[in-house]
């Protein structure tokens, strides 16, 4: 009789005794231990499918809030991060390991992205309508709380009115803290153009928002 392991493709036969377990336990140091670059090889090297369960698990939260941050709908950025990832898997084997992997993912996050906001606008929708539901402090008193969901609505709101690519430096440097040289990497342009993209990001957004900042 089987079972499925720790790891998603390694089978271990059920009641198996410690040495096994151990063993388990070793596969899994092995690869979580590894740097991204390393995990790339090992794939290359032997198709280890946990190599690749690893890369996703260790990226999939902060590419999936990226993706959020720029189409604000919970079901498209679920969507457009599992095309994310299966466009990555494919793409793998031709990755240049000179390379940063994180850089080139998120390439790759922003592209795919892009494209999803092209055919989007192809045929709107109200995508404001599902925003993320505000946080807010069980101790905040209910007039701050109202006050605090408004605010952070509006933000969202004012942020999904920038464009594709003021949007996108707004998001990789001001909310997920890349610095404007990664975030020019990212995007294949000049850091001065990541600068002034956020320069003027921020300018409609200030105007945007005057009637919550004054």
């Amino acid at each position: 009789m089987l079972a499925v392991g720790l790891i998603p493709g390694i089978i271990i036969p059920v009641g198996q005794t410690l040495p096994n377990r151990i063993y388990c336990e070793q596969v899994v140091a092995e690869v979580v231990n590894r740097s991204d670059k390393q995990l790339i090889e090992l794939f290359r090297d032997s198709g280890r499918q946990d190599a690749i369960d690893e890369l996703v698990r260790r990226h999939l939260s902060r590419v999936r809030a990226t993706v959020f941050q720029m189409v604000h709908n919970d079901a498209e950025a679920d969507d457009v991060t599992q095309e994310v990832f299966l466009r990555a898997v494919r793409g793998v084997e031709k990755f240049d390991c000179r390379a940063e992997f994180s850089t080139w993912l998120y390439r790759v996050t922003m592209n795919t992205t892009y494209s999803f906001l092209k055919r989007r606008s192809r045929s709107p929708v109200d995508f404001h309508a599902e925003l993320q539901d505000p946080i807010t402090s069980a101790e905040s008193s209910p007039d701050r709380a109202v006050l605090q969901a408004e605010l952070s609505t509006e933000v969202e709101t004012a942020v999904a009115t920038l464009s594709p690519t003021l949007r996108g430096a707004v998001v990789l440097v001001c909310l997920q803290g890349f610095t404007p040289a990664e975030a020019a990497e990212i995007e294949g342009c000049t850091a001065d153009t990541i600068h002034w993209r956020i320069h003027e990001g921020r300018r409609k957004l200030k105007r945007l928002l005057k009637e919550h900042l004054s």
